[in-house]
């Protein structure tokens, strides 16, 4: 009984941390395991979010198909048609890529040079020149470049066999350094015929100021 008086104080001390203690580590297992099922159902919620969003695009050109008389088939092809377009132009990572989307730009979809698109988007690349004639392109020097990150496409009209779209499209443009980057988006417009071709390409840069700028 001596022994137990004298340590009465110091045992029980003892007791209440190891119930605190594990009180503490049971609490912090359950905030972890809550956190951890949280994260999931964010997550499970977002995917969700997005196919709801995929969902209501898709009937959204259902009943615009329906009213213009459009054909389903024909609006999926022209939107990865529009897709292949859009990168050709908008997406290159050197000077050497976006002269060769120039040339793409000419060559497969029948833009002259002095468009108002190609003006827009892809006018002539500067390119210095030193004494000795070795030449520098300002993409290169500057790390610059750039990508279609998403683009979204309503239908105007159906004439025949000729549909007419407008076009919003994001385009995210970095330097090598990450140093610089900027999101904008711009306006096409633009007409398929149905077997490949498109014609009255036009594009009007974003008048909005620049969205984001340094490393992401």
């Amino acid at each position: 009984m001596g022994f137990l008086r004298r340590n009465a104080f110091p045992l029980t001390a003892a007791a209440l941390l190891l119930v605190a203690g594990g009180s503490f580590a049971a609490t912090r297992g359950e905030q972890e395991a809550s956190l951890v099922d949280q994260e999931r159902r964010i997550e499970e919620l977002l995917v969700r979010k997005a196919e709801l969003e995929e969902t209501q695009g898709e009937r959204e050109r259902e009943v615009v198909g329906q009213v213009m008389g459009a054909d389903r088939a024909r609006l999926d092809a022209d939107e990865e048609l529009i897709g292949r377009l859009l990168d050709t132009a908008l997406t290159w990572e050197s000077h050497a890529e976006y002269v060769d989307a120039r040339s793409s730009m000419v060559s497969v979809y029948g833009l002259a040079e002095d468009s108002a698109f190609m003006t827009v988007f892809l006018p002539e690349p500067t390119v210095n020149v030193d004494a000795e004639g070795t030449e520098y392109a300002l993409i290169d020097l500057l790390g610059l470049d750039s990508r279609v990150e998403d683009f979204r496409a309503e239908l105007l009209s159906v004439r025949g066999t000729e549909y007419s779209y407008f076009l919003l499209v994001d385009v995210r443009s970095t330097s090598d350094d990450g140093q610089a980057g900027a999101r904008s988006t711009s306006a096409v417009l633009l007409t398929t015929d149905g077997d490949g071709g498109v014609s009255g390409v036009e594009g009007y840069a974003s008048t909005s100021r620049v969205r984001s700028s340094g490393p992401d």
